[in-house]
Parts: C-alpha cells; sequence; structure tokens
C-alpha cells in the first residue's frame, strides 16, 4: 500500500482525474432544533457557483438527509439554485447528506463536448457516461460524534463508506474509510483528498486540482485518510470501466466524494 502525503510545497504533483468537475456537498453549522442548510458544489471546489441551465437536468433528484428516521428529500430553497433546506428542523445526532449526478453521456469530437452518446454523435472520438455521487457527513450539535447512520453504505453506486465519525478523528490521526462500487468493496482505487485553502485555484490556468493525501485501497476496499490540517476536507475516488454496449459509448465514469470537518470550530 502506497501512502502520500503532499505538502503545499508539491502542489505541482497534482493528483487526480482529467475530468474537469465533480459534485460535492457542503452543511452549514447546526444546532438541534434548527433548519438544516446544504448546498450542492459543482466544479472547482471549494467554490461555489450555480448550476448552468443547461445542466440542471442531471440535477432533478435534490439533496437528501439520511437520519436514523429513513432518507428525505431537502427543498430547493435560497439566493441560488445550489442551495437546499431541510423541510423542518432536525434534531440533534450525526447524518449523511447525499447529492446525486443522474448518468449523462458525454462524448467529444473536433467539436468539442456535448451530451450525447456515439449514437448521436458517429464522429466521436471519446464517450463516456458520467454519473456522480456526493456524501457529506453533519454532526448536529456540539456533542455529536455517532457512528450508525454515517458507517451505513448509502447505496450509491459509488461511494466511500466512512468506518469512524470524523468528528472522533485528530489532526494526523488515521480516518479509516472503504471504498464500494456497486456495493462491493473496490480495491486498488486511488484515493485522493484535499482541504479548503490547500490551493488556490488560478482562473487563467485550468489544470487538475492539487491534492494534500492520496492512498490506495486494500482488497476489502477500505484505507485510511491522514488530515494533517484541522478544516473542510474532501475525498474523492474516480472509477472507470467499460460501458456494457461499446456501440452506445465506451466508459462508464463514476465518481464519488466525501466532505467532512476535521476539528470543526463551533459557534
Amino acid at each position: 500500500m502506497k501512502r502520500i502525503l503532499f505538502s503545499a510545497a508539491l502542489l505541482s504533483a497534482v493528483i487526480g482525474s482529467a475530468h474537469a468537475h465533480e459534485i460535492w456537498v457542503e452543511t452549514a453549522h447546526t444546532h438541534g432544533g434548527e433548519i438544516l442548510k446544504a448546498e450542492l458544489g459543482y466544479g472547482d471546489f471549494p467554490e461555489l457557483t450555480p448550476i448552468p441551465q443547461d445542466r440542471k437536468h442531471i440535477f432533478s433528484q435534490p439533496l437528501q438527509l439520511v437520519t436514523e428516521k429513513g432518507t428525505e428529500n431537502l427543498v430547493q430553497k435560497g439566493t441560488h439554485n445550489y442551495q437546499y433546506q431541510s423541510k423542518k428542523p432536525v434534531a440533534e445526532g450525526s447524518f449523511l447528506v447525499l447529492g446525486t449526478y443522474r448518468p449523462t453521456f458525454w462524448s467529444k469530437n473536433s467539436a468539442g463536448w456535448k451530451q450525447q452518446n456515439m449514437v448521436e454523435m458517429p464522429d466521436a472520438e471519446y464517450c463516456e457516461q458520467t454519473r456522480m455521487y456526493a456524501k457529506n457527513i453533519v454532526n448536529v450539535g456540539h456533542e455529536s460524534a455517532g457512528k450508525t447512520v454515517i458507517t451505513r453504505p448509502a447505496g450509491q453506486g459509488l461511494e466511500i463508506v466512512p468506518l469512524d465519525n470524523p468528528a472522533n478523528i485528530r489532526v494526523g490521526e488515521a480516518f479509516p474509510v472503504k471504498v464500494l462500487f456497486n456495493g462491493e468493496p473496490l480495491p486498488g482505487a486511488t484515493l485522493t483528498a484535499t482541504f479548503d485553502g490547500f490551493s488556490q485555484p488560478d482562473p487563467k490556468v485550468h489544470k487538475v486540482e492539487a491534492q494534500a493525501f492520496s492512498d490506495t485501497t486494500l482488497d476489502d476496499g477500505s484505507t485510511q485518510i491522514i488530515p494533517l490540517r484541522q478544516g473542510f476536507w474532501k475525498a474523492r475516488v474516480v472509477h472507470k470501466s467499460q460501458f456494457p454496449d461499446q456501440k452506445t459509448c465506451q466508459n462508464l465514469a463514476s465518481y464519488a466524494t466525501l466532505t467532512f470537518q476535521i476539528g470543526h470550530a463551533h459557534h
């Protein structure tokens, strides 16, 4: 198992996928009895930007809150179309908020990218059906650090399952997780992680996001994230496999993120 910890001085050694976008979820600090507010990130972490009009249909499924009582849809509410809220105040506890980018074909030819498969774009140089999944760990209340809900697989096509609550993890300690693909452990997958503030994107240069951590999953799909700083973290995994019908598309590309706070300062 090869584990790599990156310093800010090694920003040139970036790890990740060539795919420019992914999704993640960020939740506001919440006390028991308050409305939970969540935001869906799509693009370059950690910047939150409105979902483009021609891609809104890809996000037809709203963010979902997973508690001991089950799963409920959040309501899109706020100034921007990436902002959501719970319908009712939430109780104290440790929960998940899930985001989904529905399966979408993307093909590229000499004219660029379009939401089409190879039947619709016969001269495509490359085609993938993109699936994206986001998962956020939210601890409602100052003392919440439960494991029951957050360590249970959520059923996403590709997902990073925490094996502990990050509220129990201190800077420099191992945060154990497991990667599942279609519900089964995914060995040999590269998991990378970064945190808000690790690098500042240059709008003039579009390149792969700098990562603060990288490791490879074991045979049981497990690995350990070593968070070296307090703050808002995002772990990610990309898995590509052959699309079942090669005449329609070449690759099935799945992207998963897990976001969490380390040493979160209570307000």
